[in-house]
């Protein structure tokens, strides 16, 4: 296996040589998860776009069977990014894999580029039936494109379904749609309810027919807002000896990620090998980071002894403490610990880990501490503050929680601290009815949204020991405490606190 530091053509990549590698060769090591896409990667693919598009054509193209990761969102997002005709057969394609459901980002990609695209849109409609059309259908009505071809196969969906038909038709806006739309709409006999539904389909159809078009232009797309500035590769997908030599990396950010990629429960070899790099590491945020690995390892007269060695040295590095804190919160019924944990957060540089040592205690005599700071500007206090409401389960903050599903940066872990701890009778028949609730009052929930309320809910029902409702396969192996990372949906924002999208971090695997 390649490590991180060798040569820049390497799937492992120096972040600090990301220029010098060729966009295809980081697309590589981004599809086999040795590389996280972040600004920095993106700025090494898209400010030499002669380069990058060629190369995103090329691995766009290809069968990649042996990928651990799917890049095809992150493709479009480039590929949007660059604005070239040259993206469309992979739109196409990408459309054609997702007949039934089309992403809302794919539908935007084709309007952006507009005319280019349709005579391939068109070739994909005719390759279907009737039945199975209905996605290429919606994608022509919205590329904003009037065209002879486009009108006739939307008055063909009029005839197929005159529903679904009549609202292509006033999405498309074409006013030559109008004399078929007022035929359908004399022929209709009112006397039942889906009469009156098509009349006000139809009616709905004239109207935006008749509009003129809309002269207003969408916000230009914005690749640096669905990103992050930094993120470390997610090595969890990687196999144990593959995360073991990433502890040995010459790159700090590589031995950062594997270090908390390990599983709680830790085999003999990578318990020895975190326990060096905690010892050894030339790196005190690389040594704080195998600290908090080692925190299923308490038990180990060893381990502890050289944890809390560390946490009390006044002369070790607040980042390395830090890590042995959180690596100690199991053990906050000792009084050093503990103590710790309130001077730790009585340091501002040190508050975010405090808080997050404390909600991983599961104790809640902790729970004053997470309220004041629901409001805070620092976002890893305040993601902190949020995860400790729903691990404490202090239901009187529920209502604050529930404003947050309105904030785009804090909406999922807001999903997953109320689903902990609104208040709600606890028992196996109730979740359902929970989660109903959860969907009802956060507005609806994403697919991601509700893999992830589901997890939390199965958690809520774990601390009461008992099983699962909606993950009944984990009901066979129960952890002794929660994972800090939900393995949830790729679509929505991660809630460990990294900054990406949740597809992009934790659930990587997830493709």
């Amino acid at each position: 296996m390649p490590v991180a530091g060798e040569r820049p053509t390497e799937l492992v990549v120096n972040p600090q040589n990301y220029h010098s590698v060729s966009p295809y060769e980081l697309l590589e090591a981004a599809a086999q998860g040795y590389i996280s896409i972040d600004h920095r990667v993106l700025h090494a693919i898209l400010d030499r776009p002669e380069e990058a598009v060629p190369d995103l054509v090329r691995f766009a193209a290809e069968d990649r069977p042996e990928d651990r990761l799917n890049l095809e969102e992150d493709l479009v997002a480039m590929f949007r990014h660059l604005r070239t005709p040259e993206a469309v057969p992979f739109f196409v394609e990408c459309l054609r894999q997702n007949l039934q459901d089309a992403a809302d980002e794919l539908t935007e990609a084709f309007a952006e580029i507009g005319a280019p695209a349709l005579d391939l849109l068109l070739a994909l409609y005719e390759e279907l039936e009737e039945e199975e059309s209905g996605e290429v259908a919606f994608v022509l009505a919205a590329l904003g494109v009037r065209d002879e071809r486009v009108l006739k196969v939307l008055l063909e969906r009029l005839d197929f379904d005159a529903s679904d038909g009549a609202f292509l038709l006033g999405l498309y806006g074409d006013p030559a749609a109008k004399p078929a739309l007022e035929r359908l709409l004399a022929e209709l006999d009112s006397g039942d309810q889906s009469a009156v539904d098509l009349r006000r389909d139809l009616e709905y159809a004239l109207e935006h027919c008749s509009a003129p078009p809309d002269s207003s232009f969408p916000e230009p797309f914005d690749i640096w807002s669905i990103y992050p500035e930094k993120a470390e590769p997610v090595l969890d997908i990687f196999p144990e000896l593959e995360r073991l030599e990433f502890l040995k990396s010459d790159v700090e950010e590589y031995r950062c990620a594997a270090a908390l990629s390990f599983p709680n429960e830790l085999s003999s070899r990578a318990k020895r090998a975190l326990l060096e790099v905690a010892r050894n590491d030339s790196s005190a945020e690389v040594r704080g980071r195998a600290w908090e690995a080692l925190s299923g390892e308490t038990e180990d007269r060893a381990v502890k002894t050289a944890m809390m060695s560390r946490l009390k040295d006044e002369a070790a590095p607040l980042a390395e403490r830090c890590g042995a804190l959180v690596g100690l919160a199991a053990e906050f019924d000792d009084a050093v610990v503990r103590v710790k944990m309130i001077e730790f957060y009585n340091k501002p540089e040190a508050r975010a880990k405090a808080l997050e040592a404390m909600w991983k205690s599961l104790d809640r005599s902790f729970a004053e501490y997470f309220p004041p700071h629901l409001k805070d500007e620092d976002i890893g206090i305040k993601r902190q503050a949020i995860w400790g409401l729903g691990y404490l389960c202090i239901g009187s903050q529920a209502a604050e929680l529930q404003e947050l599903f309105e904030d785009g940066e804090f909406r999922t872990d807001a999903l997953f601290a109320y689903a902990l701890c609104v208040p709600a009778e606890v028992s196996r028949g109730r979740m359902k009815s929970l989660f109903r609730k959860i969907n009802e009052v956060a507005g609806g929930l994403t697919h991601g949204e509700a893999q992830l309320v589901q997890t939390a809910l199965d958690e809520r029902l774990a601390f009461h020991g008992l099983d699962p409702v909606f993950n009944e396969e984990a009901g066979e192996e129960q952890p002794d405490k929660p994972q800090s990372r939900p393995q949830v949906g790729r679509n929505e924002p991660c809630p460990c606190g990294s900054g990406k999208k949740y597809k992009k971090c934790c659930g990587n695997h997830a493709a």
